[in-house]
């Protein structure tokens, strides 16, 4: 039996747990199943990886990977300014995970806390940020999921 449980949905953060990293990762489990992970850089670099998910036993978290997009984050650093690769992706994660309160380096404030043990992102600690969170609030949600086909011109009469 699949189970979603309600402590691991929401916003997860790896930034607080990230002091003196050029890089800063995301994981977002929406209560249907459904989520993203989002990488960035200090360079500019943006990744943003859609999944199912699922917890097939009691403490195991599965993200499969449906799609993936890469480019340049815009200005606002909301979204894309630019799309340098997007297609299929089919990677599973499989990973134990726990859900405890931490306290981030520097911060010295308690703060809930996700952990894995096969890193997501490159991060494998994060902090919650928002519990809800819809699929409006995915930074590729306006990025066409696949390339979209190439049409050829209609003949010149």
């Amino acid at each position: 039996m699949t189970s979603l449980d309600e402590q691991v949905t929401g916003q997860w953060r790896s930034a607080p747990f990230d002091a003196g990293a050029m890089e800063t990762s995301e994981l977002v489990l929406l209560a249907g199943g459904r989520g993203w992970s989002r990488f960035e850089s200090f360079s500019g670099e943006l990744s943003i990886g859609r999944f199912t998910w699922r917890l097939p036993s009691p403490g195991l978290l599965e993200l499969r990977y449906t799609w993936r997009v890469s480019g340049q984050w815009g200005p606002s650093g909301d979204g894309f300014e630019t799309v340098d690769n997007s297609g299929p992706d089919d990677e599973l994660i499989r990973t134990a995970y726990r859900i405890g309160t931490e306290r981030p380096p520097l911060t010295g404030e308690l703060v809930t806390a996700l952990q894995l043990d096969v890193p997501v992102e490159f991060a494998g600690t994060f902090a919650l940020g928002r519990r809800i969170m819809t699929p409006a609030d995915d930074p590729s949600s306006t990025v066409t999921p696949y390339a979209p086909p190439v049409h050829t011109a209609s003949p010149v009469r």
